[in-house]
């Protein structure tokens, strides 16, 4: 008989695609599982079989302009204090819904702090999803790039609300564990082999690997040419600068560009765009890669990912700390390259893609991690686990 499995994510599209193939997976066996985001995340939660309990975000839409890359000096501090806003404003709405529906397991995002307090509040088992590289005492982003201020003020705002969060919802829940809890298990949409310091993760912690869904091909490249994917995801990308940039670069070549800028700009701020190149506010990610030579992309972790998948290089772009630290990882173990800073001139994109897609040390690099993310499980082995999770 069927157990009910409560998801809790943010609602961010890098963090909420990952968990969908779990999701399927888990109610095509048979369990009810509910799933707290909010109503924009609706369609393709309930397209995975989940019953959504809905809550409002203070996070903006996917189609505000305003939204800008943030300040890497106290990036870690802002994203902490944001996070936990929008956890005090997503457990207000789903404090009582849960408390009338009680889950047998709460599977929460790393990010989605509601359901980290309301597992403890109803002492329910649970499991953390990483869809982002994973911390612990041996490697942690803000330290291995230096970018941590214990000082910071923002920090200490943080860390005086999250007292008061959780003295006014789970007293019982000390401030220190709150950050690092003792779940029945980790789970990183991504290979062991990519993760920092991988081996020093203990088996409490399982890379399962993208959870991709297959689906009949609903894209195909308009002629026979090599096909380069430019995308800088969908929360930082408006940035038509760099969309008109990359078309220009490969204008006129033997490349087939498709340029997916997401819903921040004017499709008019783009201009004219050269006849090989096609420009989408959003794309079949996954049939683009399956045709793809080459990726550029702000190395976002699900992106990345998916590009192994298909055995595509990543030339990254990152933009925030967490991308920076993937970027660096594709360099290390030759999964693409990194666009470099000065690189102002366009007919140098193209170069170093072309450099890029033509290094046996990075084919042999891209070849190794296909194989690791094929052999990691996937979705099955995710609900596998969690399976195992349940009391």
């Amino acid at each position: 008989m069927g157990r009910h499995i409560a998801f809790f994510n943010i609602p961010a599209i890098g963090h909420v695609y990952p968990t969908l193939a779990v999701v399927r997976e888990l109610t095509r066996r048979g369990h009810r599982v509910t799933y707290a985001t909010t109503e924009d995340r609706r369609a393709v939660v309930e397209e995975a079989g989940a019953v959504v309990r809905p809550y409002r975000s203070l996070r903006p839409p996917d189609s505000d302009p305003s939204v800008r890359v943030p300040s890497r000096d106290g990036y870690i501090s802002h994203s902490l204090l944001s996070f936990l806003e929008e956890a005090e404003a997503a457990f207000k709405g789903l404090q009582p819904v849960y408390r009338d529906d009680r889950p047998d397991l709460i599977v929460f995002d790393r990010m989605a702090f509601a359901g980290r307090v309301l597992a403890a509040r109803l002492d329910v088992p649970m499991v953390q999803l990483w869809p982002m590289l994973v911390s612990n005492e041996h490697w942690s982003m803000g330290q291995a790039l230096n970018a941590f201020d214990p000082a910071d003020p923002v920090l200490h705002t943080y860390l005086s609300k999250l007292e008061m969060f959780l003295g006014a919802h789970c007293p019982t829940l000390h401030p220190d564990e709150f950050l690092s809890p003792r779940p029945e298990a980790h789970l990183a949409f991504y290979p062991r082999s990519f993760q920092y310091a991988g081996d020093l993760f203990g088996p409490g912690y399982r890379f399962v690997g993208p959870c991709l869904r297959r689906t009949p091909l609903r894209w195909q490249p308009p002629r026979d040419r090599d096909v380069v994917l430019v995308t800088l995801g969908t929360v930082y990308n408006a940035r038509p600068d760099f969309y008109r940039f990359c078309a220009e670069a490969f204008g006129g070549s033997d490349w087939h560009v498709v340029l997916a800028v997401g819903e921040r700009i004017d499709l008019a701020a783009l201009g004219r765009l050269p006849r090989n190149v096609e420009v989408h506010r959003f794309v079949p990610q996954l049939d683009v890669l399956a045709h793809a030579t080459a990726m550029v992309c702000h190395a976002g972790m699900g992106g990345v990912m998916e590009a192994m998948s298909h055995g595509v290089p990543v030339l990254a772009v990152p933009q925030t700390l967490e991308q920076e630290a993937n970027a660096l990882r594709v360099e290390q173990l030759s999964l693409g390259a990194r666009l470099p800073a000065d690189l102002t001139v366009p007919g140098g994109l193209k170069d170093t893609v072309e450099l890029m897609v033509k290094d046996p040390a990075i084919t042999d690099g891209v070849g190794h991690m296909r194989r690791a993310v094929a052999t990691s499980g996937g979705a099955a082995r995710a609900a596998d686990i969690i399976e195992q999770c349940l009391p």
